[in-house]
């Protein structure tokens, strides 16, 4: 069946400088894509992923593609992993687990230019998805299910059946391993792959054609989405702001959308909810390595990149004379006027200085308010502090308690850059 050659040559177009790796188990879909790539003389390379969950079985998948490879000429890279090992230790679920050591290992190779993955997922594959990701409530995103080409990966198969590809490894005399974990009935895929869909294509026999319609309007719709909440994202990105006039018209498949685009779980989209009429300063900690924290300013969301955890070191220098004019970024103080280790760190609630200028004390946070400061930036705030009381709010106001003078020795502190 060349329609699939000439889709798939039509698909990846005419790049000589293009890679394509393809995830290649051995199985009929993986093959077929191999062997196609390699027809139409693309620049192409195996990955395999053995889980040594089959044992001699799994040992010949891992052969057979290798073997297949060698013949052809094709680079063929190998993953081994003790999957049951690992689960042993960490505990999980066995395929979601496969899937994330499957995709780390495909993400090192992503990391390459002009690199492209390429996966064997097919028509059948996109409705079993569709229906999983319905049965677990899945959003716009997962009803949208498996694009062709998304974040470097592609899959040329997915306007095509099962049974089309089988017909082609056929005609082209192509062989390929069959894993029987497929046909266990343990995986709710298996469950819907081999016995509940059989049973509704009976009764439905359109049903494939009337899901993939439904697929192909989501992720029309979806793209679109994405489209139009990316000019929110890159505002985010660029200076950190979702103003609240913004966020009260989004809808929640709005903000889910950018929550996915800014790499953050959807749980933190419903817990900014909550957040939209807390009091000014109020934040929420996220887990992702991008947006550290997101916090409720005056009339916007701010969402934080740095890490306030991160302190600098100390520059502390004995000079002889006090300068004609001070800065904000240095002070001077009397050595013996410090009591015990001195050391910066975050300003926290109920902390106060004494000001230079003024009698009494006089809260941080007054400071930072009269001062004007964004809590955004009010968190990472550094004071540096005795075993006693504060002696300097970063760039703010020096305690009178331990400052230098003429007749005193002197000692300079500024921060290290």
């Amino acid at each position: 069946m060349v329609n699939i050659e000439r889709y798939i040559n039509d698909f990846l177009g005419n790049d000589p400088l293009q890679t394509y790796f393809v995830a290649c188990s051995g199985g009929v879909d993986s093959m077929v894509v191999l062997h196609i790539l390699h027809k139409l003389n693309k620049r192409v390379s195996a990955l395999h992923v053995n889980y040594m969950l089959r044992g001699e079985d799994s040992e010949k998948d891992q052969q057979w593609v290798e073997e297949f490879c060698s013949r052809k000429g094709i680079p063929c890279h190998v993953k081994r992993v003790n999957l049951q090992q690992y689960l042993n230790k960490t505990g999980g679920n066995l395929q979601e687990t496969a899937r994330k050591v499957r995709y780390s290992y495909f993400e090192n190779f992503k990391l390459k230019t002009n690199i492209r993955i390429v996966l064997g997922h097919h028509a059948d594959d996109q409705v079993e998805t569709f229906f999983l990701n319905l049965a677990r409530g899945g959003g716009m995103m997962g009803l949208a299910c498996m694009l062709p080409e998304h974040q470097q990966y592609l899959r040329p198969l997915l306007p095509f059946s099962k049974k089309e590809i089988l017909q082609y490894a056929r005609d082209e005399k192509l062989n390929w391993r069959e894993d029987a974990s497929n046909s266990s009935a343990k995986y709710n895929r298996n469950k819907l792959r081999n016995i509940l869909l059989p049973e509704m294509m009976k009764a439905h026999p359109d049903l494939t054609e009337s899901v993939l319609t439904l697929v192909h309007a989501f992720q029309q719709t979806q793209m679109d989405l994405q489209s139009k909440m990316k000019l929110i994202t890159d505002k985010i990105a660029m200076d950190g702001m979702l103003t609240f006039e913004t966020y009260d018209q989004l809808n929640e498949f709005e903000l889910n959308e950018i929550f996915r685009q800014l790499e953050l779980s959807p749980t933190y989209a419903a817990e900014l909810t909550k957040l939209r009429f807390a009091h000014i300063g109020k934040f929420i900690v996220t887990r992702s390595n991008i947006i550290r924290q997101i916090i409720v300013e005056r009339n916007h969301f701010y969402f934080d990149k740095e890490d306030a955890s991160l302190i600098p070191d100390l520059k502390l220098e004995m000079v002889k004379s006090l300068p004609l004019e001070f800065d904000k970024h240095t002070i001077y103080l009397n050595p013996d006027k410090i009591k015990g280790r001195m050391y910066l760190r975050n300003w926290t609630e109920g902390d106060r200085i004494k000001p230079i200028g003024l009698k009494g004390s006089k809260l941080i946070s007054d400071i930072l308010t009269d001062a004007k400061i964004p809590h955004h930036l009010r968190r990472k705030q550094l004071v540096l502090v005795d075993e006693e009381k504060v002696l300097w709010c970063v760039g703010f106001s020096i305690s009178r308690e331990a400052i230098a003078h003429a007749n005193c020795e002197k000692l300079k502190v500024s921060l290290a850059e």
